[in-house]
């Protein structure tokens, strides 16, 4: 579940590190309400339809129910929210420890006391709830680089296809809509992404879906020579340093170069191996854990790196 230096290093760590860990990425995924009492929040909306015409409703086991007069639906104070509907709540912190300790979904339900389903329920529920882990700008000097996966629906049993086999390889060679492409972007301040950009070989764009928006504070960009890169810069007057490695191109003026996106290609590469194939329709939510990871290890006070993750849509977007 997550890679091994990682999981050495939080199970070898001391009691108290470990219980720093857990219990900072617990606080911060139960953070705040959805909602708040509209007397004393009267900007609160409806989770469901984004309106703000709501009406308390009662309380149900003691926690505040609402109503929204626009789109007629009941909601709590825990809609939406990565712990809603979770009724063994009490179970979470030993659940994050097994997590982070590596262990699969079924070892992680047998040691914490949990069904098989509950356990992948939360593990997709936690992963979904790190999307905010996301850059939302990055600055200076930019690399940026794409990478493939193989399109998967591990798990759905009414496919149009005949199933691949563990390990065996997409009937298209080379890139194609068997291959899902992955945009790996950092800059020279610490700053990390990847986010699942589209089927088969990126475009312009793909690369706009991505990263528009992004490189306000982007002084040069740097990636290989495929022309999508060379649109894209274009399109956003950005200074863009390509480079192709099959001629032996790896530095410009010896500071240019795409050396720290090519170690994080082969870092992501080593940790998704592990799985065995991921579904592409949970492969974000694995770039993301993949990401909160990084942060946790490479942060100096080892928790303070972690950004809140516990969006309103965390539910809704894990059940899409």
């Amino acid at each position: 579940m997550i890679p091994s230096d990682f999981r050495d290093y939080f199970t070898n760590s001391s009691t108290a590190t470990q219980q720093e860990i857990v219990s900072s990425l617990l606080s911060l995924s139960l953070q705040g309400s959805a909602v708040k009492d509209d007397k004393q929040d009267k900007a609160i909306t409806c989770p469901h339809c984004t309106k703000k015409r709501i009406r308390a409703n009662g309380k149900l086991k003691g926690v505040q129910r609402y109503f929204c007069n626009d789109c007629k639906k009941n909601f709590s104070e825990t809609t939406g929210k990565f712990w809603y509907g979770i009724k063994k709540k009490d179970k979470l912190s030993k659940y994050l420890y097994c997590l982070l300790s590596g262990y699969s979904i079924r070892k992680s339900a047998k040691e914490t006391g949990i069904s098989i389903q509950t356990s992948f329920d939360w593990r997709h529920k936690l992963l979904t709830s790190f999307s905010s882990v996301s850059v939302e700008e990055f600055q200076g000097i930019v690399e940026s680089d794409d990478l493939f996966f193989a399109y998967s629906e591990k798990g759905n049993r009414h496919l149009d296809r005949k199933p691949r086999q563990r390990g065996e390889k997409a009937s298209k060679a080379g890139i194609s809509n068997e291959k899902v492409a992955v945009i790996a972007t950092c800059d020279r301040s610490g700053n990390k992404d990847f986010k699942v950009a589209t089927r088969g070989r990126i475009s312009k764009k793909g690369l706009d879906k991505v990263l528009k928006g992004k490189l306000n504070k982007v002084e040069v960009i740097c990636s290989d020579s495929h022309r999508s890169y060379g649109a894209f810069a274009k399109a956003n007057t950005l200074n863009h340093k390509k480079f192709n490695a099959s001629k032996g191109q790896r530095t410009i003026d010896k500071v240019y170069h795409v050396q720290n996106v090519n170690n994080m290609d082969m870092r992501l590469r080593k940790f998704m191996e592990s799985f065995n194939g991921v579904a592409t329709k949970y492969l974000q939510n694995y770039l993301n854990w993949f990401l909160v990871l990084e942060k946790i290890k490479n942060s100096t006070s080892k928790m303070t790196a972690v950004t809140a993750i516990a969006s309103n849509s965390v539910w809704y977007e894990y059940k899409q």
